[in-house]
């Protein structure tokens, strides 16, 4: 039997109705949807502007004076590389036979199907989070098991300028929430009606006025082969203006490469990986002071070393040390956009977090921003039937607008007819400064 396209628009609507209800991290991160399709052949490449940073000068018994000009304004470009997709095939034989939205509903298998689907989806969106920002508190490996793990998780934010709970969320394990809820207990167990409702409210997710999740999701991040080692030449910080412009390299916005030696001969750096250098203390832009932790930096992408053991290594945030004092030229836009009160020294120590070779799942606190998951439909098929789901339904969606494309084909020799979903997701770092990695104490 022939599928038409109201039945396939039912079973795909259907399908995403299922996905939005199993997503854990649905409203977690911010969704784009781009309307141009994406075929095997070609992966999108899109650019989104960052907007510059300003030094706001302070003056008394006046206005500042400007004859030596305005300051000057560099906008920055991140780039995103789409071509991800994922699928789930089963048998065209489970979903011919629904020809009305309760048998949508109904269907084991369309919902079985769009189950993993969400699982899948939510560990690629996970994983992405969990190797995108530079700041981490904790012992690694180390449980959430007090809420102050969480407290110092959220205060580092603070102190990197991320003061509002606004559109913050926490993901936590499972076995996390269980033992934050005991202190949710104890704290109200004189107080028997006022206890049940703080337990509710635990189970549901709400630290320190900050929501969480419980996933089993989260991403594992395996450390490289690499040793303590040292800063490899003098003078490696750069400009704002250099590091601002991704060109066409996706998450290469505010990064830069660092040479480093001492790690190891042949040793591995891994993507996701945290590092801090002796005497490097981060700097607030906003308030021309440093703040109150050592700078750390995360590894943008996998690196080797040499048999010597040195490295070239790509960072972020880059090392733009402020120039206090600048109103005009590079100094003022580099003050703008500090992150860093100086550049490190030749031979300062370079400290990786964590042990080698050691697998980690870290916890997150993020802003829905700090994550891009972008949405585009897929194109048309040539052989069997295909049906997209329509791009206006995808655009109304609040909540997971993803374009999914049923393929239904037929093999002559085997006579197996199957039906495929097929989704495209690709999720990836917007602006790595507004979240934090955390493990227990």
């Amino acid at each position: 039997m022939a599928i038409v396209a109201a039945q396939a628009n039912m079973i795909l609507n259907t399908f995403m109705l299922h996905i939005r209800d199993n997503m854990v991290s649905s409203n977690l991160v911010s969704w784009n949807v781009h309307t141009r399709a994406m075929n095997d052949r070609n992966g999108l490449i899109v650019s989104q502007q960052v907007p510059p940073s300003f030094v706001v000068v302070e003056t008394v018994g006046g206005v500042k004076d400007l004859s030596a000009g305005a300051q000057d304004v560099v906008f920055g470009a991140q780039t995103f590389t789409l071509n991800r997709t994922f699928n789930v095939a089963f048998s065209a034989t489970d979903i011919e036979s629904v020809v009305s939205m309760q048998e949508a509903r109904r269907s084991k298998a369309l919902r079985a199907a769009a189950e993993s689907m969400a699982s899948k989806l939510d560990n690629h969106i996970m994983g992405v989070a969990s190797r995108a920002f530079p700041l981490i508190t904790g012992t690694a490996g180390a449980g959430v098991t007090t809420p102050q793990a969480f407290d110092a998780a959220r205060t580092r934010l603070a102190e990197a300028s991320l003061e509002s709970d606004a559109r913050l969320s926490g993901v936590l394990t499972h076995a996390d929430a269980t033992s934050l809820n005991q202190f949710i207990y104890n704290n109200n167990a004189s107080m028997s009606t006022e206890g049940a409702r703080a337990m509710a409210v635990g189970y549901g997710g709400m630290l320190g006025g900050v929501p969480i999740k419980k996933t089993n999701t989260l991403g594992i991040i395996t450390t490289g082969t690499r040793g303590a080692g040292t800063v490899a030449g003098a003078a490696q910080n750069v400009n704002y203006s250099a590091a601002a412009d991704a060109g066409s390299n996706a998450g290469y916005y505010l990064t830069q490469t660092l040479n480093i030696a001492g790690i190891g001969a042949a040793a591995t750096v891994k993507a996701g990986e945290i590092l801090s250098i002796a005497g490097v203390t981060a700097y607030n832009p906003n308030l021309e002071r440093v703040r109150p932790y050592t700078q750390q930096f995360t590894v943008i992408e996998d690196a080797v070393a040499d048999g010597a053991g040195a490295a070239t290594i790509r960072i972020y945030p880059a090392i733009i040390v402020a120039v206090p004092g600048s109103a005009t030229g590079a100094n003022a836009v580099n003050t703008a956009h500090a992150t860093v009160d100086a550049a490190p020294a030749n031979g300062a120590a370079v400290t990786f977090y964590g042990n080698a070779s050691t697998a980690y799942t870290p916890r997150l606190i993020f802003r829905d921003d700090a994550i891009m998951v972008h949405s585009v439909p897929l194109s048309n098929v040539y052989t069997g039937q295909a049906f997209p789901r329509p791009l206006a339904d995808v655009q109304r969606d609040n909540v997971v607008p993803l374009a999914p494309r049923l393929w239904l084909y037929s093999d002559p020799d085997t006579g197996i007819h199957t039906a495929r979903m097929d989704v495209f997701v690709e999720a990836q770092p917007a602006d790595r400064a507004l979240g934090v990695r955390f493990f227990g104490a």
